[in-house]
């Protein structure tokens, strides 16, 4: 026996089974129900084990082999060009941390038919140990459903603390909001890149209505300007309302993304530009400020992020020293466990946003949500809670 070899991998049948409803755009889930409808997906081998507690019976869920969820994923991705991650962490089965539970081989399905007389069998012989009560089961889901709930609290608040902190303080920061549009039929081909700069320790003048300067820039991939939206999402991809949009190559769009970064380090500080007006002599020279942190905000950030990574932009993510997520934000100030379009949060924020879906404005919007909820979240009084809009508690 190799001891050094790492234990398999199992996913929950009914997580694979969701997956594409769970994980993929509504255009991505009619291309794959050809896959994942009961016939077509039980019309192949699978392995089928259960995992079970040795003490107490208890079963955690039919599961499969991670190897075999992955061929078949590869398997839809190379028919389809719908990608389906397989690095995702909801994918693993994790019978809540615990290694208390086995898994046992029941048989190999090769068919609904034969899946159906498989799992008919998992309540008999084999499992004599009994199933814990519903009341038990139900009492244990909600503990752990609360300890979670309360995390994912803390997170939110914490990012809306450190917001108003670095948004409001003295120290050099620059703001880049990102944000991706993809083409709605195939998620893999992204047509649009938009990125919006905001500089917290910058002279500022020019100052839009929301009494920012933001600098914003609307980026077309040339090689895909014909795959257009408009049958499940606008197309807004002409109508970039903060300058003039731009066609950059696909090969050149790394290169254009480093340049703005590296942009976002080049502005004079504030206290630079005010010591050279005092001396006749002087004036700010634009060199490169390696003090200044960069920051990374986006809505539903996780999702830009896996854009970058699918590009390559590894090295440009690593510069990020902080990363927020204005959909959780919200979440934090409405104290509310349901994500919110940026529409909806725009309009919730009392910001302008028209013609959404078209990637420089969405940056734009998003840079201008963050900088408004980290102003309420400084305004607010009392201690750090949940509040409406109105500021109470």
């Amino acid at each position: 026996m190799d001891l050094s070899a790492p234990a398999p991998k199992y996913c929950l049948l009914k997580t694979i089974r969701r997956w594409p409803y769970k994980k993929t755009s509504k255009a991505s889930q009619a291309v794959l129900k050809r896959f994942f409808d009961k016939e077509p997906f039980f019309n192949r081998p699978w392995d089928i084990y259960v995992a079970q507690s040795p003490d107490s019976g208890s079963l955690g869920g039919i599961v499969v082999p991670f190897t075999q969820v992955k061929a078949f994923f590869e398997q839809t991705q190379s028919e389809t060009d719908v990608m389906l991650s397989t690095r995702d962490r909801d994918l693993i089965f994790d019978p809540n941390g615990s290694s208390e539970f086995v898994i046992h081989f029941v048989g190999t399905s090769q068919s609904w038919n034969s899946y159906e007389a498989i799992s008919n069998t998992l309540v008999g012989q084999d499992f004599q140990a009994p199933v814990p009560t519903n009341r038990q089961s139900k009492q244990a889901k909600n503990a752990r459903s609360e300890r979670k709930k309360q995390a994912q609290l803390q997170n939110r608040l914490n990012m809306l603390k450190s917001a108003a902190e670095i948004v409001n303080g003295k120290q050099d920061y620059a703001f880049i909001s990102i944000d991706i549009e993809s083409w709605e039929k195939n998620h893999d081909i992204i047509t649009e890149l938009g990125l919006s700069l905001y500089v917290s320790n910058a002279e500022h003048t020019n100052l839009d209505e929301t009494g920012y300067h933001i600098t914003s820039d609307h980026i077309i991939v040339k090689e895909h300007r014909s795959f257009k939206n408009g049958d499940y999402v606008a197309d807004a991809s002409g109508n970039f309302e903060f300058g003039k949009s731009r066609y950059v190559p696909l090969a050149e769009l790394q290169a254009t993304v480093a340049s703005f970064m590296e942009a976002a380090r080049t502005l004079p500080q504030a206290d630079e530009l005010k010591d050279s007006k005092t001396s006749k002599n002087r004036s700010p020279e634009t060199t490169t400020n390696s003090q200044r942190q960069l920051v990374l905000v986006g809505h539903d950030v996780n999702a830009d992020i896996e854009y970058l990574r699918k590009l390559g932009y590894n090295s440009e993510l690593t510069q990020f020293t902080i990363i927020f997520d204005t959909m959780e934000m919200w979440k934090g100030i409405a104290d509310t466990p349901n994500g919110i379009s940026l529409t909806k949060l725009c309009n919730e924020l009392g910001i302008v946003a028209w013609n959404v879906h078209n990637a420089g404005n969405d940056a734009r919007y998003t840079l201008n949500a963050f900088l408004a909820m980290a102003k309420i979240w400084q305004n607010k009084p009392g201690d750090l809670q949940p509040v409406g809009m109105d500021g109470t508690g």
